[in-house]
């Protein structure tokens, strides 16, 4: 599957640069402004969701292969969905972006250290882990980091290129993302399927809880709704297709799939009717102080 394993990888730096295009230093400096959100949501999104991962793993008994597949799908960061649905939804939609850029700064590091350090504790094969912690590292930089990087220095030095081709690229990559997932299920339909009686209900109760933590920390620090709403869409929206390159291009383990394909797919038709929800409150809110 070298092909397509290639596409995958091209997939994912595409989606990354895209990414980059939309962000400034401004867009980081945003964080400083809100420090305890910021922290919040990061600690939500490295530590929280693994542990709920692991938990729902333990407790429910899943083999080794799917409670690696699990925690690979939570210690993934928010991607560009994240940002799409919450500029949807009327979210603080600069900080969506802000708080996905850095905090996938962050897994670069901490992804390939926890999942390594998780395969051994729950009892995967060793041997399949043929691969260094520093070799992992400079894989996902090389398709998340540096295509980040460069997008953001082509909107430094060619704003006005990037306002407009920014949209296209940002299709270009989702489709492109989309073909190249729907031929690895086709390939791998059979072991997916199968999977999923395994790991299709746990993998919808980590969203449900990955959702409703984004929502009750943005609770518990008193941020506004539209705060709260940004919260929810990052912790609770993953970055599926560093997700899917893990587990086919380095990983190389199909069993590593399923949790993966049913968050990636899942997310997309839970965040829907979240987003509506918001946008009819937003929209009743405006009436409401229209009237008063």
């Amino acid at each position: 599957m070298p092909t397509l394993n290639t596409a995958l990888s091209m997939a994912l730096i595409v989606m990354m640069f895209a990414m980059g295009l939309g962000l400034s230093m401004k867009d980081f400096m945003r964080l400083f402004e809100q420090p305890r959100l910021f922290l919040t949501t990061a600690v939500a999104q490295l530590i929280l969701l693994p542990v709920i991962a692991l938990s729902l793993a333990t407790v429910l008994g899943l083999s080794p292969a799917m409670s690696l597949g699990l925690l690979l799908v939570a210690l993934c960061p928010s991607g560009s969905t994240s940002n799409f649905f919450c500029k949807l939804g009327g979210g603080n939609a600069a900080l969506s972006v802000s708080l996905t850029a850095v905090i996938s700064l962050f897994t670069v590091f901490s992804l390939p250290i926890l999942l390594f350090q998780a395969a051994h504790w729950l009892g995967y094969d060793a041997s399949v882990l043929n691969l260094s912690i520093v070799d992992t590292i400079k894989d996902i930089a090389l398709h998340t980091l540096v295509p980040v990087i460069i997008g953001m220095l082509c909107r430094y030095y060619q704003e006005s290129w990037v306002i407009k081709a920014e949209p296209w690229i940002v299709l270009f990559s989702s489709l492109l993302f989309s073909v190249v997932i729907a031929l690895l299920w086709w390939q791998n339909w059979a072991h997916i399927t199968a999977s999923f009686f395994q790991t299709g209900a746990v993998t919808l109760l980590l969203l449900i809880c990955a959702l409703m933590t984004g929502s009750l920390l943005g609770k518990i620090i008193g941020v506004d709704d539209r705060d709260r709403f940004t919260m929810m869409m990052e912790v609770g929206i993953q970055n599926g297709a560093l997700a899917f390159f893990i587990a086919v291009n380095l990983m190389q383990d199909m069993a590593l799939l399923a949790p993966a394909t049913v968050y990636t797919v899942a997310m997309v038709f839970m965040a829907i009717p979240l987003v509506l929800w918001r946008k009819r409150r937003v929209a009743y809110h405006i009436r409401s102080s229209g009237i008063s």
